[in-house]
């Protein structure tokens, strides 16, 4: 049985590259599972899954309404409301037209991840300002005067995640607000596209890298505990059945449509836009059946380390 999600009404997305998975042909046995380690992401518990967890929550992306300030949309994707089990942080998706831009606030207590989808964004982080396109990624530490300006000719399209979640009470406006001064870990953290030899795994038919990740890139000192990491699928690819042990794993879908099994048995299909969120321990096999190129994100919460992944099939 094929379980279909309606089609997402922000389908379009551009494919973008991220951190190189550097991976030597170590036979394929280790191959498959140790592309795996990078798409997901986690801590290790032994804790199992409670009986009563379902195999899998399929995720449908609120309708758009205007953001704080009504420079743009907002799309609720994950928020603490509506997951079992909890996650820490919330995920939504936000649309700037050109020439529009986030006033200048504050996030007290709490990061912002944005990832661009589509256009290019100027970020302004107290002091420093960078400037992102799509396939990019930036964070930006809590408590920075922070603004988001749409500088292309197309609407700016992005991903914005807040570890902790986001609340009304945290969001600091005021005309009055400067940037901060000699203050440490103020820099936002830059991950540009790097697209220079990037290698395909053509068993599987599919391109799988890590974006952040607090324990594999400790030298960046990143105030998260989550990880985000990219794949993309070619038509008939594949990603090998696999699970994680105390990490939630949430697949989101840029670009194209998925088919996920999930523990169920049941094969679910996700177009762009919609997500399926797996709790700890439960499994998932993920393949593209569509004639096109199928771009995911998995943020896995809290994020990865080797001994939480396990393979489902051999």
């Amino acid at each position: 049985m094929i379980i279909t999600i309606p089609p997402s009404k922000e389908r379009s997305a551009q494919v973008f590259l991220h951190e190189r998975f550097k991976n030597v042909h170590m036979q394929k046995l280790i191959l498959i599972p140790f592309i795996l380690l990078l798409f997901t992401a986690g801590c290790i518990t032994a804790t199992p899954p409670a009986a009563d967890e379902p195999d899998i929550l399929l995720i449908t992306p609120s309708d758009p309404f205007p953001t704080v300030s009504g420079q743009g949309t907002y799309v609720n994707i994950i928020i603490a409301e509506t997951i079992t089990p909890p996650v820490s942080y919330n995920l939504g998706y936000v649309t700037i037209p050109p020439g529009n831009a986030t006033p200048p606030h504050r996030l007290l207590g709490t990061s912002e991840l944005v990832y661009v989808i589509g256009g290019a964004a100027r970020i302004h982080c107290d002091s420093k300002t960078v400037e992102a396109a799509a396939g990019e990624l930036v964070l930006l530490p809590e408590g920075v005067l922070q603004s988001i300006e749409s500088i292309g000719e197309d609407d700016l399209r992005y991903l914005s995640a807040n570890q902790p979640q986001y609340t009304y009470e945290i969001d600091i406006r005021d005309d009055g607000l400067i940037p901060l001064s000699n203050t440490t870990n103020a820099e936002p953290i830059v991950i540009p596209d790097p697209a220079g030899g990037i290698e395909w795994d053509f068993d599987t038919g599919t391109l799988i890298y890590t974006l952040i990740n607090p324990v594999l890139m400790p030298e960046m000192d990143i105030p998260i505990d989550y990880s985000a990491a990219y794949a993309q699928i070619l038509p008939g690819g594949s990603i090998v059945g696999n699970r994680l042990t105390g990490s939630t794993d949430l697949i989101y879908v840029v670009e194209g449509e998925i088919t996920i099994r999930a523990g169920d048995g049941v094969d679910y299909s996700i177009p762009a836009g919609y997500a399926a969120l797996f709790p700890p321990g439960k499994p998932k096999e993920i393949s593209n059946a569509g004639n096109t190129d199928a771009v995911i994100l998995s943020v896995v919460d809290p994020a990865w380390r080797p001994e939480i992944f396990e393979m489902t099939e051999e």
